[in-house]
């Protein structure tokens, strides 16, 4: 028989495993502070941040890459980005939970938009966030020749992005609200317009 005691001992996770936690969460958090005061990211600055020696840091993150992606999931459960959507009316929806997401922390991911490190990761992570839209859309683009899917998934994607949200902020002094709204109409009449040619 398995009691209480057993099974809070079978989950309690050791101190080694809650130092990492605690380590990583603080070197998330000082990354994050330095990106937002538009300071450049080393190890010195971020140990002095996050008050971690430099050679801890190292042994959590061999090089900056490796900090940076990890800082990259870190900081979308941060803001709360939404689930990833399964079809067409799903990415409709989405699109102002995922603006709104940007907006919590506007100054961190226009950061990760413009950082080189940010670009690289971001681009690291490009072929799941392609497969993501060709999910969603699949029963848009089904039949459609290859050259128009991809130029739908491509347009759509672009509308739906940090890139997408900062652009229409700062381009047409939009609010978040107001550019979810129009990524909104842009990818409704995009997929409209996909699902009304025929074949």
């Amino acid at each position: 028989m398995i009691t209480a005691m057993d099974t809070e001992h079978t989950v309690r996770r050791s101190a080694r495993e809650e130092l990492a936690t605690i380590t990583h969460t603080r070197a998330m958090q000082a990354l994050a502070a330095l990106l937002r005061d538009g300071d450049d990211v080393t190890f010195e600055l971020l140990s002095r941040e996050a008050g971690i020696p430099v050679r801890t840091l190292y042994r959590y993150f061999e090089n900056k890459e490796a900090l940076f992606a990890a800082f990259w999931p870190w900081l979308n459960k941060k803001i709360d980005v939404p689930d990833r959507p399964r079809d067409a009316e799903e990415l409709i929806a989405h699109i102002p939970g995922l603006f709104d997401a940007f907006d919590r922390d506007e100054p961190l991911v226009r950061a990760m938009v413009h950082h080189p490190l940010g670009r690289d990761v971001r681009l690291a992570h490009a072929a799941a966030r392609r497969e993501k839209f060709a999910e969603a859309l699949r029963e848009v683009t089904s039949g459609m020749p290859a050259a128009e899917a991809r130029n739908l998934l491509a347009a759509v994607a672009a509308l739906c992005s940090a890139s997408g949200w900062e652009t229409m902020k700062d381009n047409w002094a939009l609010s978040g609200p107001a550019a979810a709204e129009a990524a909104q109409w842009a990818v409704y009449a995009l997929i409209n317009e996909a699902r009304r040619v025929p074949r």
